[in-house]
């Protein structure tokens, strides 16, 4: 361990997590501590490296069983060889995934910013009337044409049990 040490407290500052989070993951095996004198945990400069490193597998979707493996793939091989090999695999695996993913989340931002847009249109007609009536409103679009978390959300009571849509065709992902 380096002369420079952090604490449980420089940990959570470092990554933005809980100080729960930073014990359960060194409970795991995943970040190593020391012991003061008084028992408190002190962490290699480098822990923080690793700890942010785990948060942001995490945030991507990787399961604790995956990140565990990952990290100690290099220990699990026999050889350099055979490491190298397992983590570019790991690698291009998790690429994709990321991919389909990174594609997923631009269509859901997409979706919600043209929702924002028809909320500015239904944000008049929701000042000026207690109960608004969309199945009439000729400035929004037809329930087809709209954004799906504004179908799904503000007309949802139209689509019970009605079929005023392709259901199929109005989700891009269905059309490949």
């Amino acid at each position: 361990m380096t002369d420079h040490v952090l604490t449980l407290k420089d940990m959570t500052h470092g990554s933005g997590c809980t100080p729960r989070t930073v014990r359960y993951y060194e409970r795991q095996g995943l970040l190593r501590a020391l012991r003061s004198s008084g028992g408190h945990r002190l962490f290699a400069a480098s822990e923080l490296e690793r700890l942010n490193f785990i948060i942001s597998l995490r945030e991507a979707g990787w399961s604790l069983e995956e990140v565990t493996e990952f990290l100690a793939l290099r220990e699990a091989s026999k050889t350099d060889g055979q490491a190298l090999a397992t983590f570019q695999a790991t690698i291009e695996t998790q690429m994709e995934r990321l991919e389909r993913k990174v594609a997923v989340l631009q269509r859901l931002q997409d979706d919600l910013a043209q929702t924002a847009k028809v909320m500015r249109v239904c944000h008049d007609c929701t000042t000026v009337h207690e109960r608004v009536d969309c199945q009439t409103c000729e400035r929004v679009p037809s329930l087809g044409a709209l954004p799906r978390p504004f179908r799904v959300i503000w007309r949802g009571r139209e689509l019970d049990g009605a079929t005023l849509y392709d259901e199929h065709g109005a989700d891009p992902e269905d059309n490949g």
